[in-house]
């Protein structure tokens, strides 16, 4: 027995792993697991990954640059040429025709080469630098976005959780309303209208229960999609929705990836710029080249016959381009206005940000205490339902006064969770806001 015991905890294990089941006990451990599995994340990071790489190749340009060549020649036919009869006796004004050279010449060379003065290079370096910052910047605001839509479909889900908690209370009460009314109307002592309206207060009641039950599964494939995960996989959130909302809003705000870009973008304009313009300036490099080479009328390379002739030099190049066309003078100017466009773009995003902030804790601020208010009114509508519902039964109040204050309480439970949605958006709006990326 207790080998078939484990046998089958073992299957119910591995079947468990086979789906792929995935627990998440806060918003922050979805955060977490986006970094890992979103794909946008990951094509991100390997941007940023390229951008690192690019900066340190641009760091070769400050390298010796060291080529090998070998060569081989055969001359099919080798070239005629004249030469001054009077070299071998002849009359002057006669000519000799002769052939140089040897049909089979090998060849090796060696050369390196190194720019000692290359301003345009120090600028290509700083550019690049700049890129690799800006990178990590773009990855922190695409973190940002994605973060955003995890956590609207997150609180969908936790949402919906309390949606169809109260929509399934609220149902067990309407069911036991309209049951009780619809034996009354079988005895005649209450209206076919009263019915209608036990029954409407069930149906509505119900309709908010499928509704936050197919929600839920829409949030979470959803949530499936943004951390690519399969359909099959299972995914159990196992926080629930606090009763007692953190006063989010008094927190401090990080530094908005958006503005970062803008100031790095800005700055890759001034070091384009710079460095377009450094290619006014003259260049100076320095190289060497070892040849040696071997001349033969047999194909016989390597054989040790002929000798081989080694040519060695050094050399001191400066160079200067003093006239293109004006077409570098003309991207000059091109360049210094991108860095006012850049400059413009920079400045306006600070001030939305700061903009942006602002209104982001005015709302949070203003949904917070709106859904104060909604919840006490709704908690308020329920008492005076209780209060109507036992006047009925001492045959105080009508049936049409308990039904109708049912049918109140079930419009203020939904002010109050369209209140609960609002302030959940506004309240990961802030809380991403004091992420550091």
């Amino acid at each position: 027995m207790n080998k078939k015991i484990l046998s089958t905890v073992v299957v119910m294990f591995v079947m468990l792993q086979a789906n792929g089941q995935v627990t998440f006990n806060s918003v922050e451990d979805v955060w977490k697991y986006a970094d890992d599995h979103n794909v946008t994340i990951r094509i991100s990071r390997y941007d940023a990954d390229k951008s690192r790489l690019a900066k340190k190749q641009s760091y070769s340009a400050f390298m010796p640059q060291v080529t090998a060549n070998g060569t081989y020649t055969d001359n099919m036919a080798i070239q005629t040429t004249l030469l001054p009869g009077v070299i071998v006796g002849k009359p002057d004004g006669v000519y000799v025709p002769v052939k140089f050279g040897q049909k089979y010449i090998y060849s090796g060379n060696v050369t390196a080469q190194l720019d000692v003065l290359n301003v345009q290079s120090w600028f290509n370096v700083r550019t690049a630098r700049i890129s690799a910052e800006m990178s990590k910047d773009s990855l922190s605001n695409t973190r940002k976005n994605i973060y955003q839509q995890i956590a609207t479909q997150y609180y969908s889900v936790l949402l919906m959780t309390e949606a169809a908690r109260l929509a399934t209370n609220s149902e067990l009460l309407a069911d036991s309303v309209f049951q009780s009314v619809s034996r009354k109307f079988a005895e005649g002592t209450v209206s076919k209208a009263n019915v209608d309206l036990s029954k409407m207060n069930l149906e509505r009641a119900q309709q908010t229960n499928i509704t936050a039950q197919y929600q839920i599964q829409t949030a979470k494939n959803s949530l499936k999609i943004l951390l690519d995960m399969q359909l099959t996989d299972s995914m159990n959130i196992t926080a629930s929705l606090s009763r007692t909302i953190e006063d989010a809003g008094k927190g401090t705000f990080t530094e908005d990836p958006a503005v970062k870009i803008a100031y790095n973008a800005m700055r890759i304009s001034m070091s384009q710029y710079k460095g377009g313009n450094a290619t006014f300036l003259p260049t100076l490099a320095i190289s060497y080249s070892n040849t040696t080479q071997q001349n033969d009328n047999k194909f016989e390379p390597f054989s040790g016959g002929p000798s081989w002739f080694p040519a060695e030099y050094w050399s001191l190049k400066a160079s200067w381009n003093i006239f293109s066309g004006g077409s570098k003078y003309y991207q000059s100017r091109r360049n210094k206005i991108a860095i006012e466009e850049r400059k413009l773009q920079f400045e306006s995003a600070q001030r939305q940000s700061v903009i942006n902030d602002e209104n982001l804790r005015l709302n949070y601020a203003k949904t917070a205490a709106l859904l104060t208010k909604t919840e006490d009114v709704m908690h308020l509508s329920f008492d005076n339902y209780t209060h109507i519902s036992n006047r009925y039964t001492e045959g105080l109040s009508s049936l049409d006064d308990k039904l109708n204050a049912f049918s109140d309480y079930i419009g203020y439970q939904n002010q109050y969770l369209n209140s609960l949605s609002d302030m959940l958006v506004q309240l990961y709006q802030i809380k991403i806001r004091q992420l550091s990326f």
